[in-house]
């Protein structure tokens, strides 16, 4: 048969219900190809191709899924099949998808997990998932400190099992505190009686059991690093957080940061149900069916300008809509500076001023642009260079608005520890559209000489 080249292929495969043409298929894929096509089928349909796999690969295969859907795969076997698959898990893989497993299944899973294996994973559940603990894996490789590099070698080539990733080692004292670490490259060129502590790096990048993963990932990505120390209060090297981890994070911390900011919760819409959906985007749309009742209050006292001056009303949409995509641009900015760590103190007074004059410039262009095309859109007035000059400047005035809103709502929300991606997108849409628009009329109130 041709390969599987999309998943619409494969479920058709199914539906005919030849299971000798499900296994050909699948055995022509790479576990990474199917752990992405379990990750996009439903329970049901992952329940039929999980079995059909070689007992082998079903472990390789779970530990490539998406974490919270491998959860809900691990949940719905009988503990005891459960627990073998989580035997044969990596320890780190098995943690990740263990957390996110209901308390009183996790329970009956690990009471099955075979002894040499649960210890580890029930210290590394422990900690918080959120943290470099619950990120960590304890398969470090360590070395004391009056090792030779010949005896370091020979310790790597005579250990049963090395850690899947090993880049550097890492030098421990007599109380298996970090000192120092030596990578692969300067074991392997120097030379083989020369003591470990005179060739080691002291100068270790480390971070606690309890820090934030997004600390971590925001270390990792500014040091250059493949992996990061994690330890205890005591300087004692607990495990280690490896880049396939980091880059996790980076991707987890970044998707969570945009479902924030567009008001859908903080996971994948398919990984959630209707209703937990649904859950997540009612506030924000209250809060932004709310802001818009606020502006409809705000400008219930310029019913006479806009009789006196009809075409004021054709720009409203285009004023409000540059200044709010203004005010997007801007928080958009600050937000992932903050989530990086790129914006400063001593940065915030530099930033500021750039947004408003980059409003205030973008403002006049359009606004010029827009009040030139007016005539031949057919609006007219009274005054139509008074026309004109409410546009051009009613635009300048909204995109400085847009600009300094967008810019320091994030900041302030940061400076009270309320995460600015949360709240940024109602509050610069309602405080934009009501600031904007009323600046807009107000200057109409005074260059066309309309009454309010």
């Amino acid at each position: 048969m041709a390969v599987v080249r999309n998943i619409a292929e494969f479920v058709k495969l199914m539906r005919k219900g030849d299971e000798r043409l499900l296994v050909r298929a699948l055995a022509r894929l790479d576990d990474v190809q199917v752990a992405s096509l379990l990750d996009i089928l439903d329970p049901d349909e992952q329940d039929r191709v999980l079995p059909l796999l070689p007992v082998e690969r079903r472990a390789e295969v779970l530990g490539k899924m998406r974490y919270e859907l491998a959860a809900d795969v691990i949940s719905r076997l009988a503990p005891e099949e459960a627990a073998k698959l989580v035997d044969d898990l990596d320890p780190e893989d098995a943690v990740d998808i263990l957390q996110e497993v209901e308390r009183a299944s996790l329970s009956q899973i690990l009471a099955r997990v075979d002894a040499d294996e649960v210890s580890d994973l029930e210290e590394l559940l422990a900690y918080d998932d959120q943290t470099a603990g619950g990120l960590m894996s304890l398969d470090v490789f360590r070395v004391r400190k009056d090792f030779t590099i010949a005896e370091a070698m020979r310790l790597i080539q005579e250990a049963e099992e090395l850690p899947d990733s090993v880049f550097y080692l890492y030098v421990v004292d007599e109380h298996d505190r970090l000192i120092g670490l030596i990578t692969l490259r300067i074991l392997v060129r120097g030379k083989p009686d020369q003591p470990i502590h005179e060739v080691m790096e002291t100068d270790v990048v480390t971070v606690n059991s309890d820090t934030d993963q997004e600390k971590v990932a925001e270390i990792a990505s500014r040091y250059d690093l493949v992996s990061l120390p994690v330890v205890d209060s005591q300087r004692r090297l607990l495990g280690v957080v490896t880049i396939d981890d980091i880059v996790d994070v980076i991707r987890e911390e970044a998707t969570e940061d945009i479902l924030k900011m567009a008001g859908a919760g903080q996971e994948m819409v398919d990984t959630r149900s209707f209703w937990a959906s649904f859950r997540a985007r009612m506030p924000w749309l209250l809060t932004a069916a709310l802001g818009g009742l606020l502006v409809a209050v705000s400008l219930q006292g310029f019913e006479d300008a806009l009789r006196t001056v009809p075409a004021l009303a054709l720009f409203m949409p285009v004023v409000a809509g540059m200044g709010g995509n203004v005010g997007t641009q801007s928080s958009t900015i600050v937000v992932r500076g903050l989530a990086v760590g790129y914006i400063a103190g001593s940065r915030v007074g530099r930033l500021l001023v750039r947004e408003i004059a980059l409003g205030a410039v973008l403002g006049m262009i359009y606004g010029a642009l827009i009040s030139a095309l007016a005539p031949l859109m057919g609006a007219t007035a009274d005054d139509p260079l008074g026309l004109g000059l409410v546009i051009t400047f009613g635009m300048v005035g909204c995109m400085v608005i847009a600009a300094a809103v967008g810019t320091s709502v994030p900041l302030v929300l940061h400076r009270f520890h309320v995460d600015p991606a949360i709240a940024t997108g109602p509050f610069v849409t309602t405080s934009v559209d009501i600031l904007g628009l009323l600046f807009y009329f107000w200057l109409a109130t005074v260059l066309l000489n309309v009454m309010v």
